[in-house]
């Protein structure tokens, strides 16, 4: 008998962060057909891929790029619905203790894993064991902290975490240390799902190349810098997905992949901010499916708060008040974004519409300058200022960050890495002076902001921001199950962190893609196209677009 118990289904984020009162609408809606009897097996999907993922290990992803491709090979115990609330997966059910400390999950019998073995309780004791391990190396595993004796094995002390239990084969047991309020929704990231031992022992390194996943499709090669190739699952628990094939074009940026969804060679393509006006304005692009929602994401251009002259806040501060946003966004982004003002996004919990942000300035920011020390910007160095995008508008939004930053005396120059994987090591090991950089949630909590972004000790961290009281306040919001009180916790955390001006917060993006008219099932939510399940899409007359291309499918 629980009568000490409550069990926890859909309604859970609603409880924990009141998400449904904050759930962020669509613009443009779902796209029906997923569930449909006259939905139609069958087609190749052809989806754009700006970079090569880092990895495709899921206790290894931290960038877009990855998730993206993870979530379709890999499920864990939930997932989002369009609305963000966790929902089952492998998961049929689950419970948790009134104190929020112990959480069981009862498993579905009939999942499995690609290579045909059934998944257990045991396969998720040891996947979430991984991501604890030194040597796995995960960017996220602070996520996971909370669970009982995860620091000892983050130490290096122990291999076993005390708060990981499989009761029976399919009863998953999670014990917390304490109450962790973002903790249900963490288990829906592309991060915490379930990968099966004997693969990642038998491929080692490789598995990161060649994953062996649970998911709607399953992998079947990875041409470096052309495409990833998945296939549906025959025997994916759900039901094998309406597409037969998912195919991850890899490199070009959104003007050329836009160019190539017009050419018929994409299922679709995200709306560049320089075509925007055109899309709206052209008659041309109305037979094609046009979707738009705001999404928690933000864009800021960061600061080596360790490196001079950006050691002192006065500097930073003086940067924030030199940029005219407001007209960035406007001329140059075409309106297609929300003017970032601090850290959270408009739709996120937490969210304050009254915070007391930076403006433009000049005349502020040349004050700000004198009392660096820097009147006039004389003593400056020359700034360095990086980003890693081919993205055409980026490169018209650096130099309008030159040109302000040129009106009150600092001189900026622009370089461009030649790839993320080559960004990414110079932000790591904290080469930038200044740097363009986005962050995409991977939960729809304030706290997935805050502490990857800026608790002092996370991996991701970019700025090197380190603020005490911050750090606190961030410890203190994730054991917080008092809805208003956790709020305000962060509203607080957010003026500290706007005051120490760690980076220039520009933009909130709006997911805004194009579809080809006969694309069927699309569902998006407000972390954008890296959580869209493929598994729900399907094509209105694949035979005919298959005969069209002439491509044979891949066994």
């Amino acid at each position: 008998m629980l009568k000490d118990r409550y069990r926890i289904l859909v309604y859970v984020s609603v409880v924990l962060l009141g998400l449904l009162i904050f759930a962020l609408p669509a613009e443009a809606g779902i796209v029906p057909g997923g569930n449909n009897p006259s939905s139609q097996f069958g087609g190749v999907y052809r989806r754009p891929l700006n970079n090569n993922p880092p990895s495709l290990d899921p206790a290894r992803t931290a960038d877009i790029y990855a998730y993206t491709v993870v979530n379709q090979l890999f499920d864990g115990l939930v997932q989002f619905d369009s609305h963000l609330n966790p929902v089952p997966a492998i998961a049929g059910f689950w419970e948790a203790s009134v104190d929020g400390l112990t959480w069981t999950f009862y498993l579905r019998k009939d999942a499995k894993f690609h290579n045909g073995r059934g998944i257990t309780a045991d396969d998720f004791v040891y996947s979430l064991s991984r991501i604890l391990q030194p040597e796995t190396r995960s960017p996220v595993a602070e996520f996971f902290q909370y669970i009982k004796g995860a620091e000892e094995v983050m130490a290096g002390k122990t291999s076993r975490v005390e708060g990981l239990k499989a009761l029976d084969p399919y009863t998953l047991q999670i014990t917390l240390e304490e109450p962790y309020t973002p903790f249900l929704s963490i288990l829906a990231m592309a991060n915490a799902k379930v990968v099966p031992r004997e693969e990642v022992e038998r491929l080692g390194e490789r598995f990161a190349s060649q994953p062996v996943g649970s998911g709607p499709f399953r992998f079947v090669r990875w041409d470096q810098n052309e495409q990833i190739v998945l296939q549906a699952y025959e025997k994916y628990y759900e039901g094998r997905p309406f597409l037969d094939q998912v195919v991850f074009k890899i490199g070009k940026q959104d003007v050329e992949n836009l160019d190539e969804f017009l050419r018929g060679n994409l299922e679709e393509a995200a709306v560049p901010s320089m075509k925007r006006e055109e899309i709206n304005r052209n008659p041309r692009y109305r037979s094609y499916l046009h979707l738009r929602k705001p999404t928690l994401h933000l864009l800021y251009i960061g600061f080596n708060n360790r490196k001079a002259p950006f050691t002192n806040p006065k500097v930073r501060q003086a940067f924030n008040y030199a940029i005219n946003m407001e007209e960035i966004i406007r001329e140059i982004r075409k309106g297609g974004s929300v003017v970032a003002k601090g850290v959270l996004p408009p739709g996120m919990p937490g969210y304050n519409p009254n915070l007391q942000a930076y403006y433009y300035n000049p005349k502020r920011a040349r004050q700000l300058l004198a009392e660096a020390g820097y009147p006039n910007g004389e003593g400056l160095p020359v700034i360095d200022l990086w980003f890693a995008t081919h993205e055409k508008s980026a490169r018209a939004e650096l130099e309008a960050y030159r040109q302000y930053l040129a009106d009150i005396g600092v001189r900026v120059e622009i370089h461009q890495a030649p790839n993320w994987k080559t960004f990414k090591k110079m932000l790591q090991a904290g080469q930038p002076s200044m740097f363009r950089l986005a962050w995409y949630a991977d939960i729809p909590d304030p706290d997935n902001f805050f502490f990857p972004l800026l608790y002092s000790q996370s991996k991701t961290n970019r700025t090197f921001y380190h603020n005490p009281q911050v750090d606190q306040f961030m410890e203190e919001a994730r054991r917080e199950t008092d809805y208003l009180r956790r709020v305000q916790l962060y509203r607080t955390m957010e003026q500290l962190v706007v005051n120490d001006a760690p980076w220039i917060s520009q933009h909130h993006k709006v997911f805004e893609f194009l579809y080809q008219p006969y694309v069927r099932g699309v569902e998006i939510n407000s972390l954008g196209a890296p959580y869209i399940p493929m598994k729900k899409i399907w094509l209105e007359r694949p035979k005919d677009q298959q005969a069209r291309r002439g491509e044979k499918d891949i066994r």
